[in-house]
């Protein structure tokens, strides 16, 4: 899952802040913030980066570096998880648990792997242990894929998409192909092996999430590069083929358009920071359109205050939308409170010439974080209509990496949202006004009922304003 950012203002504000606090500050606090005083820094909002000591590449961990590496884990979880109660579950006793497995894992992949199913014991798509290869490619905005994407459709394991130029489109793999065999093994009975070995996670869909993720990177334990599956066509004729997984781009993008019947098409895959500044031209270039689509399919999440942003153009005046939680109660701060990060209540400030038309959002199994908050609040205020499957159910909120020791980084929950009405998102989804189920014969013949059904929503909501006017 991708970060939804939960600091409400500016970056450059707030680094300008931080930057005047440090100038003016004594010796003696500033020993204090970099050695991580939990009264001046409470959320580590500064100190969460340091502390990382990656052994040289080609050598591994020992064991001194592991047992830290679990003692910052399980402390920082302990201290700072945004429920005291740890979602139910008794995280001493995780701990104890899991702490034989990690400390004695065979190879250091291994070893990242079993420290991140230990805090998926918290059943959060959020709280999460990359190992500090994952964590490079994070930073740069790649990872390790086929570029396939796959769902468990009617007792079968179908192509939904492949990525651009990755090994899967490479080998022609295409949108309603089945998958049959996956090295050697029933698709079907691979699906279930490894979700049942996939790690705890908000929903079962994110769970599915994680099984994709598996097959796309690989398994630890298996140490291949590459994978072996015998697939069938949509006339029923079958072809083995070998992929080897690659190094891919991640790269979120923001699209607008008019579309026939002068609707507009906005297409979002990721609420990236990058893009901010973007919205207000892309929402000008559908401006004239007599209804809205906004495609949140597939969309990760990302940052809060873009998916605010995003939303500031759809409403006119100042807007309720709903809480933040946190484990104190308050907002996160630096500096005994001088210094907050934003309140708890979230508003949408509006924008005087807001696009007025009716809109529709479509979403799916796997629109998550960000893009929850947005199809949700949305939906909560009657501002949008909502089409497609039920989202990921995944919206928890950190506030960057940790470093870990070892050279991985730790993502923990730190806050939670309260919808306007409705039940809490995570763990539960976005339930769309009009739910949709993708079929294979609609990938296989390109079909999108999930867009059709919107855009005939439109059209009449269109035609009634045109009936009234009258």
């Amino acid at each position: 899952m991708k970060n939804i950012n939960t600091i409400l203002f500016r970056r450059k504000n707030f680094l300008a802040s931080i930057q005047g606090a440090l100038k003016t500050a004594v010796p003696i606090v500033m020993i204090s913030i970099l050695s991580g005083c939990a009264v001046l820094d409470p959320q580590h909002l500064i100190t969460r980066r340091f502390g990382n000591e990656a052994p040289p590449a080609g050598v591994a961990l020992s064991p001194q570096l592991r047992q830290d590496a679990y003692d910052f884990v399980w402390n920082r979880v302990n201290e700072a998880y945004f429920d005291p109660n740890f979602n139910g579950v008794d995280w001493k006793l995780a701990g104890q648990t899991h702490y034989p497995r990690i400390m004695n894992a065979t190879s250091d992949s291994i070893f990242w792997r079993n420290l991140d199913e230990m805090v998926a014991e918290l059943g959060d798509a959020h709280t999460r242990v990359l190992s500090a290869k994952q964590y490079v490619e994070d930073k740069q905005k790649q990872g390790v894929s086929l570029g396939l994407n796959l769902m468990r459709m009617d007792e079968q394991i179908i192509v939904v998409s492949t990525s651009k130029n990755s090994p899967a489109e490479q080998a022609g793999l295409k949108a309603g192909d089945r998958i049959l065999e996956i090295d050697e093994q029933n698709a079907l009975a691979w699906w279930q092996t490894y979700s049942d070995k996939a790690r705890k996670n908000s929903t079962e869909r994110a769970r599915e999430k994680s099984v994709r993720r598996i097959l796309n990177s690989g398994d630890p334990e298996l140490e291949r590069d590459e994978v072996r599956l015998n697939v069938e066509r949509a006339d029923q004729s079958q072809f083995k083929v070998e992929l080897k997984r690659a190094v891919l781009p991640r790269r979120d993008t923001l699209d607008a358009k008019l579309v026939e019947d002068n609707l507009g098409y906005v297409r979002l895959t990721g609420f990236d920071p990058k893009l901010n500044s973007s919205i207000a031209d892309k929402i000008a270039q559908v401006k004239s359109s007599d209804g809205l689509i906004i495609d949140l399919r597939g969309n990760g999440g990302g940052s809060l205050e873009m998916a605010l942003n995003l939303m500031n153009h759809f409403v006119d005046r100042k807007t309720f939308i709903g809480d933040r939680k946190t484990r104190t109660g308050k907002a996160p701060s630096l500096f005994f409170g001088l210094f907050p990060t934003g309140g708890l209540r979230l508003e949408l400030s509006g924008k005087e010439n807001a696009y007025d038309k009716p809109i529709a959002v479509l979403i799916d199994r796997d629109s998550a974080s960000a893009s929850e908050f947005v199809s949700g609040s949305l939906q909560a205020l009657g501002r949008a209509r909502v089409f497609g499957g039920t989202s990921c159910g995944c919206l928890l909120a950190y506030l960057g990496y940790a470093n870990v020791p070892g050279g991985g980084a730790l993502a923990y929950s730190e806050v939670d949202f309260v919808p306007l009405r409705g039940p809490r998102i995570e763990g539960n989804g976005v339930v769309p006004d009009v739910s949709i189920a993708v079929t294979r014969n609609d990938l296989i013949e390109r079909r999108d009922r999930t867009f059709e059904a919107a855009k005939e929503w439109l059209l009449s909501q269109r035609k009634s304003m045109s009936l009234v006017a009258q």
